[in-house]
């Protein structure tokens, strides 16, 4: 029995790390398809979340089924509880990068130009996912608490966009359906960050035990 638990619980960690792989690719692409207005690349952005669709509703039957069967203690429900939790974060991930491909759709083709700060934080989003499935990945608790301490910065991020949105509507000749995108493409990467600290602040529980959701020193 203790054979078949520890054989399924790996085949569910390898097929979370299959999952954190098509989230990071749907992301790549879909900022891919943002910096460089790219129609092609925005669709496929569609296609990617299909499949992780899919995959998220089996990895969390297969967690479920863990817990039914084998009743696991200590860090393996830790790590099971986690996997629930992470597999649904990294779900809503991919709809980010759908809502952001979708949002870039009818900017291309247009006189469209991407904002320093939207491009920076965008790209600041990427690595502060890749960090997050590599320490999801890894149960590494010091990366873990390094994407959570760097939530700040994506936060002031999407503020400033926000605060340069509303002086550019001020301007003659603004065009508020791009500056309407511009926010929106801003709150879905503000949005994949927070589901980032989510992932990280589990690993952070599975590898101690101590729950820091709430807490600002970590």
């Amino acid at each position: 029995m203790a054979h078949q638990f520890i054989d399924r619980l790996d085949e569910l960690k390898d097929r979370m790390a299959r999952l954190t792989a098509q989230v990071q690719q749907a992301c790549e692409t879909a900022v891919q398809a943002l910096l460089s207005s790219d129609a092609t690349l925005a669709r496929q952005v569609f296609g990617l979340d299909i499949n992780i669709d899919q995959q998220e509703v089996e990895i969390e039957k297969g967690a479920i089924d863990l817990l039914a069967l084998y009743q696991p203690a200590a860090s393996d429900l830790r790590l099971i509880t986690i996997i629930i939790k992470a597999n649904s974060d990294f779900e809503r991930i991919a709809d980010c990068a759908v809502n952001i491909a979708q949002r870039m759709l009818p900017l291309t083709g247009r006189d469209y130009t991407v904002p320093p700060d939207l491009r920076l934080m965008a790209n600041g989003m990427l690595s502060t996912l890749r960090d997050t499935i590599k320490a999801f990945n890894l149960v590494d608790e010091s990366l873990a608490r390094q994407v959570v301490r760097g939530d700040d910065l994506v936060d002031a991020l999407y503020h400033q966009i926000v605060q340069d949105m509303l002086a550019r509507l001020e301007s003659p000749g603004a065009d508020a359906g791009i500056e309407l995108s511009n926010v929106m493409i801003a709150k879905n990467l503000e949005r994949m960050a927070d589901h980032c600290t989510n992932v990280a602040e589990d690993v952070i529980y599975a590898h101690t035990g101590r729950i820091i959701r709430h807490l600002h020193a970590v």
